[in-house]
């Protein structure tokens, strides 16, 4: 049988939402979509940048008395990916917000979701 680590398995999920997020901003035409297919492309890059973090067998990295530095070295966890995603969430959630605040006021004033009629409103 073949096994597959979970962190080629983060690989695959991530890049799936990736790719879902790609297409979803450049073929749908409902602004709410955008937003969220906005959304699962965030969620697929915070998922690269937690696969790339992993390491198997890895603990946190906080050296504590008594532990052999070459054994920490060799099992901590990277703590820069998840700061970064953890920084990537709030900007994502942030950006999330503001982009459902100026689809509401396009709505107000279109009335209507569909980009492309909107920009042809926008264009007369």
């Amino acid at each position: 049988m073949i096994e597959i680590s979970l962190q080629l398995l983060s690989f695959i999920a991530a890049a799936s939402l990736i790719i879902t997020g790609i297409a979803g901003l450049l073929l749908l035409d409902n602004m709410i979509k955008k937003i969220i297919a906005f959304t699962l492309l965030s969620d697929g890059v915070n998922l690269l940048l937690v696969a790339v973090g992993y390491v198997q067998g890895g603990v946190a990295a906080i050296l504590e008395h008594g532990d052999s530095i070459t054994e920490f070295v060799n099992n901590a966890i990277l703590v820069f990916p998840v700061g970064i995603v953890l920084t990537n969430i709030v900007i994502g959630v942030s950006t999330t917000a503001i982009l459902v605040a100026l689809v509401i006021m396009l709505y107000k004033r279109h009335g209507t979701l569909k980009a492309s009629k909107v920009l042809k409103e926008e264009k007369r």
